[in-house]
């Protein structure tokens, strides 16, 4: 007896003719067995060319920004797509949540290529520096320049949620966390071979007052605020994108109670990593700006952590998405206004220290863009933390019986 091979999705098998049609075809967008091979072969091309169209990047513009976007607002071919290569997010608000990712992560990409240009000009603007502090001046650019093109490579698996989540998780801990590591090296210590001791004595008997120990005070200032330039804006962009990543979270499960928490805790810490990094630009200006858009930012905050309040119950869809609309405007208000003067601040301080306007234009591209980034990974992290505490929150009686004991201890303390 021959043997008999079917052929997956096209339902034939050798020796025998294809089954009749049915009667009643199914709808052109579900992805049925007759049309899977052919969206499986075909959309990696065409849906990264159609990612990076012009008509696209005008849809990802008006989704980026937001929150949420509405289950009327997915493209048909995005639905074909997750119907075709995730069959079973069938829910029209997940999807909805995968192609609101795809936006965000394009206009990030987009942002990115400017912001490491001027990260390059910021290596060569300014004063000469010797070879090896040179060297790892840049390691943050090409670090910034490689997470753009992981971005960008990334753009035809937003369906695949998981395994796009792992992969651009790791990209951007290494992203973020190369201008930290760079900023260990003492660049104060890269001068000792091009100002000799000699030299610093010549200088001295100039009256010049240039030491060895004053060289080094001067560069490790230098440096200091230039370490502040660049990590200040992804240090204060955590804080506003785990907020949004836990708004994001809540419209997209509103029976969880974890995403109003999280803005609980979020909100004061994000105020006070603002005040801490306001600062050192504020004692050297004494611009006033900085003191009106850092309250702005403390305002904004106690607001957003006594609206997270409210959202730490079960709520259904409507009134999740009412309760956020209700603050949600107000805040973005408020924090708008605050960074307003705050940049105004920002230019004046750059201005007294010379540094040039690039690093103004590149602080505040840096700011917007790692929001929207951290708002991504962000929400990508909450989600994949829910799933996992659900997994491992299998009856246990042990913890049963742990889990009572704690309970009855607190009723009778908070009584």
């Amino acid at each position: 007896m021959s043997e008999r091979r079917t052929q997956v999705g096209i339902g034939v098998v050798d020796g025998e003719q294809p089954a009749a049609p049915t009667a009643e075809p199914p709808p052109a967008t579900m992805a049925t067995a007759a049309n899977i091979p052919m969206l499986i072969d075909a959309p990696e091309t065409s849906q990264h060319v159609e990612t990076l169209s012009r008509g696209f990047l005008v849809v990802s513009l008006k989704r980026a920004f937001r929150l949420q976007i509405k289950d009327k607002e997915v493209l048909e071919s995005e639905r074909i797509t997750l119907e075709a290569s995730t069959a079973h997010v069938t829910d029209k608000g997940h999807q909805a949540f995968l192609a609101w990712r795809r936006s965000v992560l394009l206009l990030v990409a987009i942002m990115f290529v400017p912001l490491t240009v001027f990260r390059f000009i910021e290596v060569f603007d300014g004063p000469t520096i010797p070879t090896a502090g040179r060297v790892f001046v840049m390691f943050p650019a090409f670090a910034e320049l490689a997470f753009c093109l992981v971005m960008f490579a990334q753009l035809k698996n937003w369906a695949n949620w998981r395994r796009q989540r792992r992969f651009l998780f790791v990209a951007w801990a290494l992203y973020f966390l190369a201008p930290f590591v760079v900023y260990i090296y003492p660049f104060r210590d890269a001068f000792d071979s091009w100002v000799s001791a000699k030299n610093a004595a010549m200088l001295g008997d100039l009256q010049f007052g240039f030491t060895r120990a004053k060289m080094h005070m001067v560069v490790g200032l230098v440096f200091g605020v230039q370490a502040l330039l660049a990590l200040g804006p992804k240090v204060i962009s955590l804080m506003p994108g785990l907020i949004r990543a836990s708004v994001v979270t809540k419209l997209l499960f509103p029976g969880t109670t974890a995403p109003g928490w999280l803005m609980m805790l979020a909100a004061p810490f994000y105020a006070l990593f603002a005040y801490i990094i306001v600062l050192l630009p504020y004692q050297v200006t004494g611009s006033w700006q900085f003191v009106v858009g850092n309250l702005g930012i403390i305002v904004a905050q106690i607001f957003i952590a006594i609206s997270g309040r409210r959202l730490t119950v079960p709520l259904t869809a409507d009134e999740s998405a009412r309760r956020i609309a209700k603050t949600w405007m107000a805040y973005i208000l408020i924090m708008v206004t605050g960074a307003v003067f705050m940049v105004y601040g920002l230019y004046d301080f750059i201005t007294q220290l010379n540094l040039g306007f690039v690093r103004v234009v590149t602080g505040v591209l840096s700011l917007i863009s790692n929001i929207l980034l951290d708002t991504l990974i962000g929400t990508d992290a909450i989600i994949a933390a829910m799933a996992y505490f659900r997994q491992r929150g299998a009856p246990d009686p042990a913890h049963a019986v742990l889990l009572r004991e704690a309970e009855t201890k607190l009723d009778t303390f908070a009584a």
